[in-house]
C-alpha cells in the first residue's frame, strides 16, 4: 500500500509497502517520477490517480529496490554506467531476495514477481554541466529540474534538483543512513568531497542555499543544512577510527556514526 505526503507545491513524496520513497515533481504541462520502488505494488497505477500529466520515470541508479516498479512503465531513463548494476539487480536472484522479504513484512508480491519483464532503461543524454557536473534540464511547463551525474552510491547515480523551490533530491547519494560499501560504490572520501563539491555548486550556480532535501529510504523531507552538517562531520579522522561492522559480506565495513543525529555511513575501509 503506497503513502504519500506532499511537503512542497506540485511535490508528491511516495512510500512503498516495503519502505523505500521515490518522488512525483509536476509542472503545468508534464511530470517526472524519480524512482519506482520495489516493484510489489502497480506504481504507474498509483501514479494515475495523482496526475494526469505525461509522466517521465528517471531512475537514480540501477540498485533493485528502486528500479523494479520500473516494469510497470513502458522505458525509463538512467545512466548507462549502471546498466550493468540494473541487469544484476533485475534478475531473478535478487528478485527472489525480495520477495523472500516481502513475505517477512506481510507485504504481497504479484504472482508474475519472479519473470515479468522490466525494460532496459533508455541512456540519460547530458547536454551541459554545472560546474564539476554533467547535466541536463527538463521543462515540464513552469517548472525545470535539473538532472546531475553525481557518481558516489553507485558509478551511475544522479539527483535532481528544483531551483525554484531550492530543493535537492538525492536518491541514495545522500540518506542520514548512507551505505557505501558496495563494490559499486565510490571511496567514502572521494564521495564527501564529491558532495561537498555539488552543495557548493549547486549554492553558486543559484546564488540560493538549498533548503529541502528528499532521499530515497526518509518518508519526510529533510533540511538542506542537514546534508552539509553530516558531510562536515565525516571527516577523515572519523573515518579512520570508525568501527568494525558486519555486513554478511567479506568486505571490511567500517561505520561513522552520531547517534545524537541518528547518522550512519557505512563505507568499504579498503578502498
Amino acid at each position: 500500500m503506497f503513502t504519500c505526503c506532499r511537503p512542497f507545491p506540485g511535490v508528491t513524496h511516495i512510500t512503498d509497502a516495503m519502505g523505500v520513497s521515490f518522488t512525483l515533481i509536476e509542472g503545468e504541462d508534464s511530470a517526472l517520477l524519480f524512482d519506482a520502488g520495489y516493484g510489489t505494488e502497480d506504481v504507474a497505477a498509483y501514479v494515475r490517480t495523482l496526475t494526469d500529466r505525461p509522466v517521465e520515470l528517471i531512475l537514480s541508479h540501477g540498485h533493485h529496490d528502486h528500479m523494479l516498479g520500473a516494469r510497470f512503465f513502458d522505458h525509463s531513463l538512467m545512466d548507462p554506467a549502471d546498466l550493468e548494476e540494473f541487469r544484476l539487480r533485475a534478475g531473478r536472484e535478487q528478485r527472489e531476495k525480495v520477495k523472500s522479504q516481502a513475505e517477512g513484512q506481510k507485504v504481497p508480491v504479484p504472482e508474475d514477481f519472479l519473470s515479468a519483464a522490466i525494460p532496459e532503461p533508455l541512456p540519460i543524454r547530458y547536454l551541459d554541466r554545472i560546474g564539476d557536473f554533467d547535466c541536463t534540464f527538463f521543462d515540464l511547463g513552469g517548472r525545470e529540474v535539473w538532472l546531475l551525474h553525481v557518481p558516489g552510491h553507485t558509478d551511475g547515480s544522479v539527483v535532481l534538483y528544483v531551483p525554484e523551490l531550492q530543493l535537492l533530491l538525492t536518491g541514495d547519494d545522500w540518506n542520514p543512513c548512507t551505505w557505501m560499501w558496495f563494490p559499486c560504490s565510490l571511496p567514502a572520501k572521494q564521495w564527501r568531497d564529491t558532495m561537498l563539491r555539488l552543495v557548493a555548486q549547486l549554492e553558486e550556480e543559484t546564488g540560493e542555499e538549498i533548503l529541502g532535501i528528499l532521499c530515497s529510504h526518509q518518508a519526510s523531507p529533510r533540511e538542506g543544512r542537514e546534508l552539509k552538517a553530516f558531510l562536515d562531520y565525516m571527516t577523515d579522522p572519523r573515518m579512520q577510527a570508525a568501527e568494525k561492522v558486519d555486513m554478511g559480506s567479506p568486505i571490511d565495513t567500517r561505520q561513522v556514526t552520531n547517534p545524537e543525529k541518528g547518522w550512519v555511513l557505512l563505507f568499504d575501509a579498503e578502498k
